[in-house]
């Protein structure tokens, strides 16, 4: 054979070769899979996940908060299972009604997409808030005025939702609740009072558990929540405007507390005849020993974090169970603290990372 024809062969079993090792994306789930393609190139394109993210509006009732947004992941089916998100405020802020909860989203603590990523159906609920006055004489005077009908509307959110979870081919007998502060607080109480079987369990972030805890109250009248900003993510129902919202100016947290308790309270001493009945821990609301996952962080100057200590004690003693370990997920009442972590999880080392895979490891467990 010349040189010359060992040259082209040489040439064209190379070209052969190649041809045989045709690059290109060869995984049949990504978009620009190629069938042809012998040899994965990393080019892969795969369909964002948020893409396939079925989102509805879904009514409760007739007033213009009773409503939650469903997100159900792309997977899902009549085993998947929903956690309904209540946002906090001081029981008189939230969202205007028309628009969505973005206190679990980005840039906030991201927990809706980890839970959709695992699996969960996610509802993100309004309820009627509490009506803010300054005025002693517009109080209610009936502490349970306004936990009743918020605790009602997350019972009716639910039940909403059971009546149509065939129709959207999600569970009807798995739920959740997790709340963050007031929602929090309103989580707990439903959760604690329920006879309600397909209730599983209950997480709260830094939720108040003592209604008239003399720190609480303290903070609560001092800076920076004595003048808190209004805008449109905490509208404020406001009494001097009909109980109608607004987005602009301040309010003072104290006063919201005593707008929701019904009554004016001590800064220097208790009034439990006012507060007992609304405080989680009080031990004539430990009414059902289902899973209590309490979230503090440490750093909070607004709610201490020795309210997550309070409940723990109680329903330990109520039910005789035994505080956890720090990484035992498995007991049925656990509390755990997080450093440099403040009130909305705010603190720029707070590790939201770390709190939020708490979350999913404590569901993955009990829910």
């Amino acid at each position: 054979m010349s040189k010359l024809n060992f040259t082209v062969l040489l040439v064209l079993s190379f070209v052969v070769i190649l041809a045989c090792k045709k690059e290109g994306c060869t995984d049949i789930a990504a978009i620009n899979y190629n069938p042809e393609a012998k040899k994965n190139d990393g080019s892969c394109i795969y369909p964002d996940p948020a893409d396939e993210i079925e989102e509805l509006r879904i009514s409760y009732g007739a007033d213009s908060r009773q409503h939650f947004d469903l997100f159900i992941p792309a997977n899902h089916d009549a085993s998947t299972k929903t956690i309904f998100l209540i946002h906090g405020g001081a029981w008189c802020l939230g969202p205007l009604p028309d628009d969505p909860i973005l206190l679990f989203d980005t840039p906030s603590i991201a927990l809706k997409p980890d839970l959709l990523a695992a699996g969960y159906a996610v509802a993100e609920m309004k309820y009627r808030l509490a009506c803010y006055t300054n005025t002693e004489a517009e109080l209610t005077g009936d502490s349970n005025f306004y936990l009743d009908q918020m605790m009602a509307d997350v019972q009716t959110a639910i039940d909403q939702l059971k009546s149509e979870a065939g129709t959207l081919n999600i569970a009807a007998d798995q739920y959740a609740l997790l709340g963050e502060s007031a929602g929090a607080h309103l989580a707990l109480m439903t959760a604690l009072r329920s006879d309600d079987p397909d209730l599983k369990t209950v997480i709260s972030f830094y939720g108040p558990t003592l209604m008239d805890e003399a720190d609480f109250k303290a903070n609560a009248s001092s800076f920076p929540y004595a003048n808190f900003a209004v805008n449109s993510v905490f509208a404020l129902r406001d009494q001097n405007l009909g109980c109608t919202q607004r987005t602009t100016g301040t309010m003072n947290m104290f006063k919201a507390i005593e707008s929701f308790v019904g009554h004016p309270l001590e800064l220097l001493s208790t009034q439990p005849e006012y507060t007992d009945t609304i405080s989680p821990a009080y031990e004539g609301n430990l009414v059902r020993n289902l899973p209590v996952f309490l979230m503090h962080g440490m750093a909070d100057d607004l709610v201490p974090a020795a309210h997550g200590d309070s409940l723990l004690t109680a329903l330990n003693l109520t039910f005789g169970t035994s505080p956890a370990e720090p990484a035992d997920f498995a007991s049925p009442h656990k509390l755990l603290k997080y450093n440099n972590c403040g009130h909305g999880w705010s603190g720029v080392a707070c590790n939201k990372g770390q709190i939020r895979a708490d979350v999913i490891e404590w569901l993955s467990i009990h829910f």
